[in-house]
């Protein structure tokens, strides 16, 4: 397969409800498909490619060394078809799927891999419905004390500010609408990374793979094919387009969880959370700021069904980087 076919066939498997995962490879079974590149294919370019599409890879093996701490949460489905004959592998999470890409040992050299591997992500708590649900405000949720919880969320963490430098304006004017203040105090004292080796937040101006303005474009791109047509909805709204009304991603789950704003042109300052889990179930609509939602991700097991503190990730952060280790 040529780099386009390649994609597509990776794609096609990592959907929601895809096929049954049989590989045809002799001596390899059920749970993962490998898939044939042809010579042509580069590595390092599919490498990126993968990151810009599915966010943050985890390196497993490099230079035939395994990571010891891997564990079936977090790459092992991607290993285990190979034994001993991986001389690397990243790997990639996509709600029930892992995405693989590495190279194996051939002779005296070695050889490209890709593979689609089956992923057991966290239970729903919601059955399959297709619409919004508005959650009512908690106790100590407003506007007025935003700025509060970023403090709580970098007190979590442990995390030193970092004071990073971003162009609002300019994010603003491509946008055509201004985001929320706390938004931006988090992207400036965070940039872009994961919290919880497992919540990705989408900062601005940093490494590809965490940049919100160029994901949002990206994600237009795709449901647009390139025109400025119909934008293919995710839910009951379509992606935002300046001056519409719409979603915008700003978070995700190594499971597939969204976290978006819902943006309307004509209300600028008014931008409710728009959440929803990775099984087909309902949106979810909170009027609280980003950062308090972030906070209640990270640090409240009742919030749910996103809260993760019940799976006991720990509260950390790593910032994030396109094709390095984190």
């Amino acid at each position: 397969m040529g780099d386009q076919e390649l994609l597509d066939a990776v794609d096609l498997l990592a959907r929601p409800g895809g096929r049954e995962l049989v590989c045809a490879r002799a001596g390899h079974g059920a749970g993962h498909v490998c898939l044939v590149a042809s010579d042509a294919v580069d590595l390092s370019a599919l490498r990126r490619e993968f990151s810009r599409r599915y966010g943050q890879l985890r390196n497993l093996v490099m230079g035939g060394y395994a990571d010891p701490k891997v564990t079936g949460r977090t790459g092992l489905p991607l290993l285990a078809p190979f034994g001993g004959e991986l001389a690397e592998m990243r790997g990639w999470a996509c709600g029930d799927r892992w995405i693989g890409c590495g190279a194996v040992r051939a002779g005296d050299g070695v050889q490209m891999v890709v593979l689609v591997a089956e992923r057991d992500a966290p239970p729903s708590d919601e059955p399959p419905e297709e619409i919004v649900r508005v959650v009512p405000p908690r106790r100590g949720t407003g506007s007025d004390d935003a700025r509060a919880w970023v403090r709580r969320v970098l007190d979590l963490t442990g995390w030193e500010p970092r004071g990073l430098p971003v162009d609002w304006v300019t994010v603003e004017e491509e946008l055509g609408v201004p985001l929320p203040a706390d938004y931006k105090e988090l992207a400036e004292a965070f940039g872009g990374g994961v919290f919880s080796e497992s919540v990705y937040f989408m900062g601005c101006g940093t490494s590809l793979s965490f940049d919100l303005p160029a994901q949002w474009r990206a994600a237009l791109s795709a449901a647009r094919g390139g025109t400025y047509g119909s934008v293919s909805a995710a839910g009951p709204y379509d992606a935002y387009t300046p001056g519409g009304k719409g979603v915008v991603t700003w978070g995700s789950t190594e499971w597939a969880d969204q976290y978006c704003w819902l943006i309307d042109a004509e209300r600028p300052g008014d931008y409710p959370v728009l959440a929803r889990s990775h099984d087909p179930g309902p949106w979810y609509r909170y009027d609280m700021s980003t950062a308090e939602f972030l906070h209640r991700v990270l640090a409240d097991a009742d919030f749910r069904p996103f809260g993760i503190a019940r799976y006991d990730l720990g509260a950390t952060f790593v910032p994030g980087s396109d094709g390095r280790p984190l």
